[in-house]
C-alpha cells in the first residue's frame, strides 16, 4: 500500500521535465537579450574607458616639461598609441586626439589648470601678478557602433575623454 506502480511513476516524472522544458524555452530569448545588454554595456565602458586613458596618457607626455608641453603633435601621437597599442588604426586618430597648452595665473587664490588658460603670451606672463603656470590639456574621442540594432537608441555612440595637467619645472 502507499507504492506507485512503475508506470504511474514514469509519467509523472515525464510530464514535470516537459514543463521545466517549456519554461526554459519561453525564459531564453529574455535571457538572451539579457546577456546582449551586458555584452554591449561592457564594450562601451571598455571604450570609454580607454579614450579617457588616451587623454590622460597625452596629457603626461605633455606634462614632462617645456619643451613638451609645446609639442602638440606629440602628446595627441601619445594618446593614439596609448588607446591603440602602439599602432595607429584602432579607436583613435590624431583627427579626433586635441591637445592645447597654454599659461594660468596663480596669485594664491587656488588657480588651476582646470579653469580656463590663455596662451603663454609675453603679455599674459607680464600682466600675472602671482605664480605663472603651465598647463596642457588633451581632449580625445571615439564612435563606435553597437554590436546589434535596438530600437529606439542610436546605432553609434561617442566616447569622450579630456586630462589637463600642469608641466613640471
Amino acid at each position: 500500500m502507499g507504492r506507485l506502480t512503475w508506470r504511474a511513476a514514469r509519467q509523472r516524472k515525464t510530464a514535470e521535465s516537459g514543463q521545466t522544458l517549456l519554461e526554459f524555452a519561453m525564459m531564453l530569448p529574455f535571457m538572451m537579450l539579457l546577456l546582449l545588454g551586458i555584452a554591449e554595456i561592457g564594450r562601451a565602458a571598455f571604450i570609454t574607458i580607454t579614450v579617457t586613458n588616451a587623454a590622460t596618457a597625452g596629457a603626461e607626455y605633455g606634462s614632462q616639461n617645456a619643451a613638451t608641453a609645446s609639442d602638440t603633435t606629440g602628446m595627441q601621437t601619445a594618446a593614439v598609441y596609448d588607446a591603440d597599442n602602439g599602432t595607429t588604426t584602432g579607436i583613435l586618430t590624431l583627427a579626433n586626439t586635441v591637445a592645447t597648452s597654454g599659461c594660468a595665473c596663480d596669485t594664491g587664490s587656488g588657480t588651476s589648470c582646470n579653469q580656463s588658460f590663455l596662451s603663454c603670451s609675453s603679455s599674459t606672463i607680464a600682466s600675472c601678478t602671482g605664480q605663472v603656470v603651465e598647463c596642457v590639456q588633451v581632449t580625445t574621442h571615439a564612435d563606435f557602433s553597437s554590436l546589434f540594432h535596438y530600437p529606439g537608441l542610436p546605432q553609434t555612440f561617442q566616447a569622450n575623454g579630456k586630462a589637463v595637467q600642469r608641466v613640471r619645472r
